[in-house]
């Protein structure tokens, strides 16, 4: 984190945070907003009120949600390369009837 950074007060499950981090202080807002609807939903479906059970379940959804976006990225980009080889190969094909 940067010394230098400004801080940002944000409320998550009904808690105030004092919160400096390296990045934009809208992203800060943005991603304390993410976290608080998530452990709001998890609230709203567990008996239990206890903030850390919340908290954890709330971070095993969100890690889990960024695990997903991996591999649908990696998937992606995997797709990609073997268009890119396609393509590649129609284009050396391409050029020797040409050539």
């Amino acid at each position: 984190m940067d010394a230098g950074a400004d801080s940002v007060r944000v409320y998550i499950c009904g808690d105030e945070y004092s919160i400096k981090g390296d990045v934009d202080i809208e992203t800060t807002k943005q991603v304390a907003e993410y976290v608080d609807r998530k452990m709001m939903e998890f609230q709203k479906n567990i008996t239990s009120r206890d903030k850390l059970k919340v908290a954890v379940l709330s971070a095993l959804n969100i890690a889990g949600e960024l695990f997903e976006q991996k591999r649908q990225r990696e998937s992606a980009a995997k797709k990609l390369e073997e268009l890119h080889e396609k393509s590649s190969e129609i284009g050396t094909k391409i050029d020797s009837c040409l050539g």
